[in-house]
């Protein structure tokens, strides 16, 4: 009797241990490695001047990017000069979360790192 019942303690401390062990998660190692998205600055810099300059079907996306409240609006009769790229420039690098988000269905310009 005393060794039945030993032997069913036994067991269930091995089920017990067993069920435990399979439903502890796992706890990933810490890293230092960053994960995310970044673009290519050039590409979606020129994708944004094609946009505005002809617009069509194909970069239709980009329509999110220059309805943003601070994108640096073109003026009736004002061309796409030097000027106006170093101005679209700078806020391209000031928005990149926006950039990223709008084009990340394009691969050619936004890309995992």
């Amino acid at each position: 009797m005393k060794k039945s019942i030993f032997l069913t303690s036994i067991l269930i401390c091995a089920l017990q241990f067993s069920f435990f062990a399979q439903t502890k998660q796992k706890a990933s190692a810490p890293s230092d490695a960053t994960t995310g998205y970044t673009y290519d600055f050039d590409k979606a810099n020129e994708l944004i001047i094609e946009r505005l300059s002809n617009p069509t079907e194909s970069n239709k996306d980009v329509q999110t990017i220059t309805e943003e409240k601070s994108f640096p609006k073109l003026t009736v009769g004002q061309k796409i000069d030097a000027d106006y790229r170093k101005k679209l420039a700078e806020w391209v690098e000031k928005n990149p979360s926006l950039i990223i988000s709008t084009l990340k269905n394009r691969k050619e310009i936004v890309y995992t790192y």
